[in-house]
């Protein structure tokens, strides 16, 4: 898992250089929606990392601690006061220390990270003036995020399915492989989700 987290902070940085200072809820989606963009385009994940469904929609595995452990070496945390729609509170939000330092999220081929470079452009310029709760609320529309358990990992390759009739075609496919005498096809598309 190091590397995947490595990866992550990679990804982290990458989006920060690009977005400018972001509070924590819209970075966690802006992750997202790079996965996600990434996935449908190259067929696998930038990190290798699950999501976990939380209330807020699905955040990265390991986001915390990768935000934690990049603070004041790849980004600055600052805090503010929130008084806004009744919800009062304490706000964080990051800041790329230096745009011209940012790591490379770990790839095998150097080609592969102009790929993700693309993405992150194309996500933060789609979504980059949206909030955190909007971005949330786009989260909720994911058919595997609804249709998941509180805590439950989802895997990218589930997350870029964007339809309920594919959603549940998947798991269609998914029921019918656990009801095979032979389990081969089974661990394949499980090694297959686990390794998106």
């Amino acid at each position: 898992m190091k590397l995947e987290r490595e990866r992550l902070k990679g990804l982290i940085s990458a989006v920060l250089s690009q977005a400018g200072q972001v509070p924590k809820m819209k970075l966690a989606k802006l992750i997202l929606l790079a996965e996600i963009e990434y996935y449908k385009k190259a067929g696998k994940s930038i990190t290798g990392l699950y999501f976990l469904r939380l209330t807020y929609g699905p955040v990265i595995a390991f986001f915390d601690e990768a935000l934690n452990e990049g603070i004041d070496i790849l980004w600055t945390k600052e805090t503010s006061d929130v008084h806004e729609s009744g919800r009062q509170g304490k706000q964080y939000s990051y800041r790329c220390i230096n745009k011209d330092t940012v790591p490379p999220v770990s790839t095998p081929h150097a080609e592969l990270w102009s790929e993700v470079q693309e993405t992150i452009t194309s996500v933060v310029y789609k979504y980059g003036g949206m909030t955190g709760m909007e971005l949330s609320n786009i989260s909720h529309k994911l058919p595997a995020w609804r249709y998941s358990e509180p805590n439950e990992p989802i895997y990218v390759s589930e997350l870029a399915i964007d339809t309920e009739e594919k959603y549940f075609a998947m798991l269609d496919i998914v029921e019918e492989m656990e009801e095979m005498e032979d389990d081969s096809l089974e661990e394949k598309l499980f090694r297959t989700l686990q390794n998106t």
